[in-house]
């Protein structure tokens, strides 16, 4: 821990470190982390930091709300709600996957503290409302304005200056080009969205994205989900998130065995969200001014989770749409992460309460 912490901390610290009954030293419990990940297999630093650091705070928080409580270096443990499905990735990392750089030590003064630098993060949101052979679907255009703000609000984990949108773009080689642009300069998180008709190929039952003159008797006419998939894992980013809001969006979750092939949630520093299952329909319900999908993660970006915790996590906020489907008997929407990628944050909670003192 020599290059991390000035002076080194001596035996007896790090000792009390694990054995006091009391919530350690935070400076010191993120250099033990970030050491202990990346001398792990498959362990992400940046993402156990960011884990810990919420964890330190939360317990930082609980000790302040009920000092009694204490003498424990542990919050106590809080009862939750049964939570949907969650498909945990269990490949090994791909060869291509770069180890990331270790993160400096900043220690968090607030919940916007948590989310990821910005300058360093990269959105791409794409999306068609006008097809010629396919249904158009209104809401896409709004929905994709909407969503781009949420992300890039004050509160959220983007910035406008480093976020594409692309409405009815003609041809794949477009949209290519911009996810290739990003995923070159994201070195802390990069994000895809799409939202559209999704299409299933004929021959190998592979998802794709159908753009303004594709035909669904002709593959060649579409953006294949693969190409996309490839071009990100690729990316130096830390962590990569993609966000399908199209039919058959689950399908991006199969896998056909081989390397080349992996699914991108299967790499480490990767997660997939999806509007539906593998052989469901998404949904564009008329007259609402968005997708299903997309409608209720605008606004549980926007607005928060009541009850929630301080920062949005992929997981908390998947944990809601899949809530607010049920409860709706909607499409079912599918979260596939590796490790700990459901962990990272998205946004701060804007319904979130301290509880009352007493």
């Amino acid at each position: 821990m020599k290059g991390l912490l000035n002076p080194p901390p001596s035996h007896t610290r790090v000792h009390d470190l694990f054995t006091h009954r009391r919530l350690p030293d935070w400076e010191l419990t993120m250099c033990v982390v970030q050491v202990l990940a990346h001398r792990a297999h498959a362990l992400d630093a940046s993402v156990e930091g960011d884990r810990f650091n919420q964890l330190w705070l939360l317990a930082d928080e609980e000790l302040a709300l009920d000092p009694l409580a204490g003498g424990t270096d542990r919050p106590p443990p809080r009862q939750e709600a049964t939570r949907p499905p969650r498909q945990e990735a269990t490949r090994p990392a791909s060869p291509a996957y770069a180890a990331p750089e270790t993160p400096r030590l900043v220690r968090a003064s607030s919940p916007r503290s948590f989310l990821p630098d910005p300058d360093r993060c990269r959105a791409v949101l794409f999306g068609v409302r006008d097809y010629l052979h396919l249904p158009p679907l209104p809401s896409v255009p709004a929905g994709l304005r909407d969503l781009a703000a949420a992300l890039t609000h004050p509160t959220a984990a983007f910035a406008a200056e480093h976020s594409q949108v692309l409405v009815d773009p003609r041809d794949a080689t477009k949209v290519l080009d911009l996810v290739q642009e990003a995923s070159d300069e994201a070195t802390d998180t990069l994000l895809l969205y799409f939202s559209g008709h999704g299409l299933i190929d004929s021959e190998s039952g592979e998802l794709s994205l159908a753009l303004p003159d594709s035909r669904p008797d002709a593959e060649y006419t579409r953006l294949q989900y693969n190409w996309i998939r490839r071009m990100l894992l690729r990316s130096g980013a830390q962590r990569k998130v993609v966000v399908l809001d199209c039919c058959y969006s689950g399908r991006a979750m199969n896998s056909m065995g081989d390397v080349d092939t992996v699914p991108l949630a299967d790499i480490e520093g990767t997660v997939l969200l999806t509007s539906s299952s593998p052989n469901r329909v998404a949904l564009a319900p008329a007259g609402e001014p968005y997708t299903a999908f997309t409608g209720e993660l605008i606004d549980i970006l926007r607005h928060g989770i009541p009850d929630g915790p301080p920062v949005l996590d992929i997981d908390s906020v998947y944990h809601e749409l899949y809530r607010r489907a049920v409860a709706k008997a909607r499409p079912l929407p599918q979260l596939q992460a590796r490790g700990s990628m459901g962990l990272m944050p998205l946004a701060v909670n804007l319904r979130y309460r301290r509880a009352p003192l007493g």
